[in-house]
């Protein structure tokens, strides 16, 4: 995994471009300390930070084609670069699958795309041709963001420029950056879906997962390639031999995501989805670091209308490990860095964080950075395979904004104005409908439900991930998000899935005899809460709102806190807790990147 950047101008020399491109791969460091390229082309100028993963000794980039013609700047790994190479010709410059993108890109162009199993993003510029490909992978592991007009800022012109992070970018902005506010308020009322196709700095946006985006002097065009769509035709009957093609099909992610030639380690809750995982790996790494989250003081709470248990993972984490013979470390989160992480996360989330256990993500990460480059997760597993127990309620799934509803999210609108949340229904409404999916009965509601979990809450969940572990220059790997099982999964029928009332059945049945039987069956938890730390959220905010930054006066209801900020109020409901956390990550995003209110 890399960073990468890139400006592409035809009114003028790529090499005009050298000085805004030196500042956006400074900004992109962190994501590959292993080597830094440049290239300019004609028209197009290239960076590139590497994180070396595979033949650690070439393959550095910008990688340019034996003719001179393409030149490519990749994030991510492909996992069948091997069986890729099989196919194409030779002869070959280096072991990595960097260089097998670029052949297979040659042989095939944009027809390669449905062969590519794993996570990128890549630009692949034609000189011949003068124009340029930028592409993200089918559920959006891999992040890219992007800007199409450039007639503001010190490299102002018309042009296009990307980036690995959206903050890369703001080297090409007008001092200073302003907010985008759609995107500000999509965050504040409905945070978990947010930051997948608009990004809250004006100007810039993020190439949404699946797609690809074509870059020529006539200007930029952008073009869906893979869309994850629920075509259920599986049965009851049919279900026991789904299970085993679930199971092989997820073995074989696993087996692809752990080709590297680092350490690999993984995060484990002692769930489901980080247990197969693990066991799975076991089948070819002996040695597999296992880290798990530990809290103090950690106390527990029953989320209301839900029967997700909140729970301590150690105990589970420590049994998995026991199980499976991991080497288990236990990574210890004091209560009294929580505000410190907060602002590093909110400095480092350029989407804004949108939950809490991004404080989690950042310290597992920097943790597990120490030891290992890349780390096996259990991300994909329940929006993909209907891991949520809401798909249950049929009050959750009535709407798209029932769904936010039953995530907390709609006071924090109607803290500002209730009227986002009218245009963010009628939205998700309509991602549904694009997909064939309504909400005009209880089974349309699921796949409605689900297609919107996937094609939002899951980028978002799959951004935070990335961001976080790149912080630290740590590769987040991700086996659900193997082409094949992806394929099974948009096959499986509700009814199966969520049989017996239970999340993911189809999944837990295709681990019989993988993972210990009372891991399989767990119920599945969420992090605890410290009401403490609810109390120092209580103290900041009242402290950073003496003076609030104007991007927050402008999209909150200030009043409307007060009564959250009483030191005499009591403990904080979850709403409360999540309303004054993005309230304080708002105002350090803004701060340290200088935002400017709309």
């Amino acid at each position: 995994m890399c960073g990468i950047a890139g400006i592409v101008r035809f009114d003028r020399p790529a090499s005009a471009s050298r000085e805004p491109l030196a500042a956006m791969r400074a900004r992109l460091r962190h994501r590959g300390p292993d080597g830094e390229g440049e290239l300019f082309t004609s028209a197009a100028a290239l960076a590139h930070t590497r994180l070396a993963m595979v033949d650690p000794a070439n393959g550095a980039q910008p990688f340019v084609s034996a003719d001179g013609r393409y030149a490519l700047v990749y994030n991510g790994e492909l996992y069948n670069h091997h069986e890729l190479r099989a196919a194409l010709p030779g002869p070959w410059r280096t072991r990595t699958d960097t260089e097998t993108l670029l052949a297979a890109w040659q042989q095939w162009g944009e027809d390669c795309l449905p062969r590519l199993d794993g996570m990128y993003a890549f630009f692949v510029w034609d000189e011949q041709r003068q124009h340029g490909v930028a592409v993200r992978d089918r559920l959006g592991v891999k992040p890219l963001a992007y800007r199409s007009d450039l007639n503001a800022g010190p490299d102002a012109g018309p042009g296009f420029a990307f980036a690995s992070e959206a903050q890369a970018l703001l080297p090409l902005h007008a001092s200073p950056p302003r907010a985008e506010l759609d995107a500000v308020v999509e965050y504040l009322v409905a945070p978990a879906f947010s930051g997948v196709s608009r990004s809250p700095f004006a100007d810039i946006e993020y190439l949404p997962p699946g797609h690809i985006l074509r870059v020529a002097r006539a200007g930029i065009s952008l073009h869906r390639y893979w869309r994850w769509q629920a075509c259920p035709d599986a049965t009851d009957a049919a279900s026991e031999i789904a299970a085993a093609d679930v199971r092989d099909a997820l073995a074989d992610g696993v087996r692809g995501a752990l080709r590297a030639d680092v350490p690999i380690g993984l995060f484990s809750s002692g769930g489901l989805d980080s247990t197969a995982v693990a066991a799975l790996a076991r089948r070819h790494q002996q040695h597999l670091p296992a880290f798990t989250i530990r809290f103090a003081d950690q106390e527990r709470w029953d989320a209301s209308h839900s029967v997700i248990v909140v729970s301590d993972d150690t105990p589970h984490a420590a049994a998995a490990a026991a199980a499976l013979d991991l080497d288990a470390r236990e990574v210890f989160s004091p209560r009294e860095h929580v505000l410190r992480e907060l602002e590093a996360v909110a400095r480092v989330d350029d989407a804004l964080p949108a939950w809490e256990q991004e404080i989690s993500q950042r310290v597992l990460a920097r943790a597990a950075a120490a030891e290992v480059k890349g780390i096996l997760v259990g991300d994909a597993a329940d929006e993909t395979h209907y891991g949520y127990h809401f798909l249950l309620d049929e009050r959750a799934t009535a709407s798209p904004r029932a769904i936010f509803e039953r995530l907390g999210s709609v006071p924090v609108a109607a803290d500002i104005d209730p009227a986002p949340a009218v245009r963010l229904d009628a939205e998700y409404r309509a991602l549904a409908a694009d997909a064939g999916w309504s909400f005009d009965d209880r089974r349309a509601r699921v796949l409605a439900t689900t297609q919107i979990v996937v094609e939002r809450w899951l980028p978002r969940l799959l951004h935070n991930g990335d961001i976080h572990c790149m912080a630290f220059g740590l590769e987040p790997r991700v086996p659900f998000a193997a082409r094949a099982l992806l394929d099974l999964a948009a096959r499986v029928e509700p009814a199966v899935a969520l049989r017996g009332g239970v999340e993911k059945w189809l999944l837990r049945d295709s681990l019989r005899g993988i993972i210990p039987e009372d891991i399989r069956t767990r119920r599945k938890s969420a992090l605890p809460k410290d009401q403490a730390v609810g109390a120092l959220y209580r103290d900041e905010a009242r402290r950073l709102l003496r003076a609030p930054h104007p991007l927050v006066a402008r999209v909150v209801d200030l009043p409307a806190l007060q009564p959250l900020l009483r030191a005499d109020g009591g403990p904080l409901s979850e709403v409360a807790r999540a309303i004054l956390f993005r309230v304080i990550a708002l105002h350090h995003w803004a701060v340290c990147h200088e935002v400017a209110a709309p």
